[in-house]
């Protein structure tokens, strides 16, 4: 896959993190049965910065010069995600309507960079392996 055909995968995934942060919670299906035990919510967040943190690397890595971005690829993926995490809680705490941002569910994004870069790393390593 071409890296502009990366970095517009990772622009969608982007614009469907805005989309679903922005969704009023009376739209948000109520958790049922075992899954009342987890928060829902969180595992959403997760669910949705693990990917973008993974599409992200996997543009880094697509570019074929090296420049701050590329070089120090997971530190940026890790600033950004940071920054992208607090700037949806700030928009549902001021603009989105029927939300309310807080700084748990920031954490959970946070924790699902993390964990987009975890991913990543694993599959890169496989990646080296089969080699």
């Amino acid at each position: 896959m071409k890296s502009q055909n990366k970095f517009i995968l990772f622009l969608i995934w982007t614009l469907v993190i805005l989309v679903v942060v922005g969704m009023p919670g009376r739209y948000i299906p109520k958790p049922i049965g075992f899954l009342t035990l987890l928060s829902p919510d969180k595992i959403i967040h997760l669910a949705l910065f693990a990917p973008w943190s993974f599409l992200l690397l996997k543009y880094f890595s697509s570019v074929g010069y090296q420049n701050i971005f590329t070089k120090n690829k997971k530190l940026w993926v890790v600033i950004y995600g940071i920054i992208y995490a607090i700037l949806t809680e700030l928009l549902q705490f001021y603009v989105f309507i029927g939300r309310n941002g807080n700084l748990y569910d920031a954490l959970a994004d946070i924790i699902g960079v993390g964990l987009g870069v975890f991913i990543f790393n694993r599959w890169i390593n496989r990646k080296k392996q089969s080699v």
